[in-house]
């Protein structure tokens, strides 16, 4: 239970706080403190301005992460994965006797093709 509220912190850090403090230390750097406060206060939103301000530099911070230690900058997401096989139009069901009768015939074709082989290496030495 604790990895996997780590696993949770750790990826909404990542893809929430982590853009947005980008977006701030941007600002920070262009303005001064009132285009922060201003860009906070400004709208219901404000978080998700800021957080589409960030995203490309949270990605260069994530990608130069996951050369430190990978995984670290872009957390691996637990999946679930499941296959249902679909049967396809030429898929067939045989028996265990149809199954042996096709097995036979191509054991039969395999001896013929031996025979012819091994007559036209004869005829070629």
């Amino acid at each position: 239970m604790a990895q996997n509220l780590f696993s949770i912190c750790h990826l909404a850090f990542m893809e929430t706080a982590l853009p947005v403090g980008v977006a701030i230390i941007d600002r920070a750097k262009k303005g001064h403190l009132d285009t922060i406060i201003d860009g906070l206060m400004s709208s219901d939103n404000s978080i998700e301005i800021l957080k589409e301000e960030g995203a490309e530099g949270a990605q260069l911070v994530r990608m130069q992460l996951d050369q430190i230690i990978p995984g670290l900058g872009n957390p691996v997401v637990e999946v679930k994965v499941s296959v249902t096989p679909r049967p396809t139009n030429n898929e067939q069901n045989f028996s265990d006797s149809e199954l042996a009768v096709i097995l036979n015939r191509i054991e039969s074709r395999i001896k013929e093709l031996k025979i012819h082989v091994d007559a036209s290496t004869l005829h070629n030495d």
